[in-house]
């Protein structure tokens, strides 16, 4: 595992994901010489995919489902605006 300062995280963030992606390393941020956070790759394993990529196609489906659902109409009742009042 790589270990790169924040500093330089900052200023070339793009190819590190990219690279991060690519060759599905992680990389450790460091700040002021101590470890930070990690960077780590999200990739599909096989047809299922990681626990995030799961996740996400569950919640698509719930959706799919909500959207699939039907209200009833309901009576609004109007509300006083004074405004709409002519002066008189």
């Amino acid at each position: 595992m790589k270990a790169i300062g924040i500093f330089e995280i900052k200023t070339k963030l793009s190819q590190i994901c990219e690279d991060v992606a690519r060759t599905n390393e992680e990389v450790l941020v460091t700040k002021r010489g101590r470890p930070f956070v990690r960077i780590v790759p999200l990739s599909r394993k096989g047809a299922g995919g990681s626990e995030v990529w799961e996740a996400r196609e569950r919640y698509a489906g719930q959706l799919q489902k909500c959207e699939e659902l039907t209200l009833p109409e309901r009576e609004v009742e109007p509300v006083y605006n004074p405004f709409n009042e002519k002066d008189e």
